[in-house]
């Protein structure tokens, strides 16, 4: 699965990540993930403290305002707009460690196909047949994919066959 922290980064949203990692550590929180959208300028900083796993609003003000000496910076597009928040109850599962923060709970998967195309016919449950999301719970984590469990039955899927991943409330 393609990790939005680790992936390839164009030059801008490099410049984005090393800024958005510096001014996330130097509040004491951690970066959760970010997104730039160039069009619309809107920079999403998503940010955790380690010992709660959420981040609250004064976390998120803390941020905000660290990024305030580094808004006159030359190689910022003059239509930035920020944005900082918690990852949310939903949160997207992007890295490894997100995953493995979500073992033994339940998620929403998006499927690139069928989940029968993945797991065979024979063994995909009458209930997702035919169904690209599917909501299981989390049980293994390997570098190449998932284990996930449904019915009691437990199935891999490569991290190639998700498209988006989200943790989910029961």
């Amino acid at each position: 699965m393609a990790n939005a922290l680790e992936t390839q980064l164009n030059s801008t949203e490099q410049k984005f990540f090393e800024l958005c990692q510096k001014v996330v550590a130097e509040s004491g929180l951690e970066l959760y993930d970010f997104s730039f959208n160039p069009a619309s300028g809107l920079l999403q900083v998503f940010i955790v403290n380690n010992e709660t796993g959420t981040a609250v609003i004064e976390d998120c003000i803390k941020v905000d305002h660290g990024f305030d000496p580094y808004m006159e910076e030359d190689w910022l597009p003059a239509n930035l707009t920020l944005e900082v928040s918690s990852p949310g109850v939903y949160r997207n599962l992007v890295t490894l460690k997100h995953f493995e923060s979500a073992l033994n709970q339940s998620v929403s998967l998006f499927l690139k196909k069928r989940f029968e195309e993945i797991v065979g016919e024979e063994k995909c449950p009458k209930k997702f047949k035919g169904q690209k999301k599917i909501k299981v719970r989390l049980m293994t984590l390997e570098e190449s994919g998932i284990t996930v469990r449904f019915d009691k039955v437990n199935y891999t899927l490569p991290f190639e066959s998700i498209k988006k991943a989200n943790l989910d409330r029961d």
